[in-house]
Formats: structure tokens, C-alpha cells, sequence
């Protein structure tokens, strides 16, 4: 596929790709303008490479409770062809941050934690807490708190997406 033809490609990495990193994905995709939606490919992936698992039952719930639909998620592992393929990667944890760094680092520029990317400001809480094994209010505050991510980083994707599109031209 040409540079010109390949969508922009945003990857969100938790560990175990059934919480966090889910709801990122059904968020973004929820949030994109319209406009952009063939423009813009989201998925998400776990550095513990569990695949096939569904995503946790509050993490489908909190995303239903915003709109968007997650229903249909299975786990998949980080790889070699999924961070190649990523233009973005956004990580819930520092952990990740390392992780992806340690074993992709041809492409640690495109690496970053969700919280800090796009943001100048120095942060007391970088990190966005894992809420597995948690209750239902647990998993809606850092459903809400990555809302607000989206929400806050969606005027830089739009931004790259077109920055791309120009390039093309």
C-alpha cells in the first residue's frame, strides 16, 4: 500500500489489552470527526501478548455509557509488524513506554505515554492507573480520565492526519 493510500495509524498500548487500551481505541474511534474516519485506523494491543480475549466486562459497559461499542474486542500481543505499521503509539503506563522502547526501539520517536503526548505541561500523575479486578466506579474514573485524554490530544491527530494528507498532495 502507498504512503498516499495508508491510513494514519494510532495504536494504544496497555498490558494486557482488555481494559485500558480498549477503551482508548473505542473512544478515539467514537470521538474522530466523521471526516476522518477512513482517513484514521485505531487499534490498541498489550504487552503481556494475550490474544483473543475480550475486553473486560466494565471496560465494554464504560465505553456503552459514552456512545461507542467495544463488544466485539479480542486481545492481541505487541508485534514487530503492529509497531512498525503505527505512525502513533500511545501508552497507559511507563512500563509500556519501556517496553516498547526495549524491544521496537527502531521506533521509540513514535512512542509515548497518552498523558504526556501533545501536552507541554509537566504532570504529577503521568500514568493512567490500571483498573482490572476493580469495581464498575473504578473503571468509569479511568474510562473518564482517558475521555479527557482523547478529547484533549484529538486536535494534534487531526492535525498529523492532515500534515500527512498535505504531504501527499
Amino acid at each position: 500500500m502507498s504512503e498516499e493510500s495508508r491510513p494514519y495509524h494510532v495504536l494504544f498500548v496497555c498490558s494486557g489489552n482488555s481494559c485500558r487500551s480498549p477503551m482508548a481505541e473505542g473512544l478515539l474511534r467514537l470521538k474522530l470527526p466523521q471526516r476522518l474516519q477512513d482517513e484514521v485506523e485505531v487499534q490498541s494491543a498489550g504487552t503481556l501478548g494475550i490474544q483473543g480475549m475480550a475486553a473486560a466486562e466494565n471496560s465494554v459497559r464504560v465505553v456503552r455509557e459514552f456512545g461507542g461499542n467495544i463488544s466485539g474486542h479480542r486481545s492481541q500481543g505487541l508485534s514487530r509488524k503492529l509497531v512498525a505499521a503505527s505512525d502513533l503509539i500511545l501508552a497507559m503506563a511507563s512500563e509500556h513506554v519501556e517496553h516498547l522502547r526495549k524491544h521496537y526501539p527502531a521506533y521509540r520517536e513514535n512512542v509515548f505515554l497518552l498523558k504526556q503526548f501533545a501536552n507541554p505541561e509537566p504532570l504529577d500523575e503521568p500514568e493512567i492507573e490500571d483498573p482490572i479486578g476493580s469495581g464498575l466506579k473504578v473503571y468509569r474514573e479511568c474510562g473518564g480520565i482517558i475521555a479527557d485524554e482523547i478529547e484533549r490530544i484529538l486536535p494534534a491527530i487531526v492535525h498529523l492526519v492532515q500534515e500527512r494528507r498535505r504531504e501527499t498532495l
